[in-house]
């Protein structure tokens, strides 16, 4: 690498310096991305696929078997619990507990007397 003395150089020599490396480097990385690219493209080709069919056709639509995000794909988790007072008012037993829960407890409530019968389905 060579060594510079940066010291010596004005302030105006430093910036044209700074844009000549900038320039430098964005060159460089488009070549490394073309590459890389050229090689991704070349090892689905060798595996019997093309990038379309691996990354989707840039429309927006995914490819086959990958949904658009991990969550698209969850199912909400049954309903474990329900208040007495308000039905509509349910909790899976994961995460926090919700405040109704809290209160039902402070009040005395056994979490188990809120517990969700699972034989029924009416409750998921």
């Amino acid at each position: 690498m060579a060594k510079f003395d940066l010291k010596s150089l004005s302030v105006q020599e430093l910036k044209a310096l700074q844009k000549k490396v900038e320039r430098e480097m964005a060159g460089r990385d488009k070549r490394q991305r073309k590459e890389a690219f050229n090689a991704v493209k070349e090892k689905a080709k060798e595996l019997g696929y093309s990038l379309n069919e691996l990354l989707g056709d840039g429309t927006g639509s995914q490819p086959a078997g990958i949904s658009a995000s991990p969550k698209a794909m969850r199912v909400p988790a049954p309903v474990k619990y329900r208040s007495q007072i308000d039905p509509s008012l349910t909790w899976s037993g994961r995460g926090r507990r919700p405040q109704w829960i809290k209160d039902a407890e402070a009040s005395g409530v056994d979490l188990e007397t809120l517990r969700v019968d699972t034989t029924d389905t009416d409750n998921v």
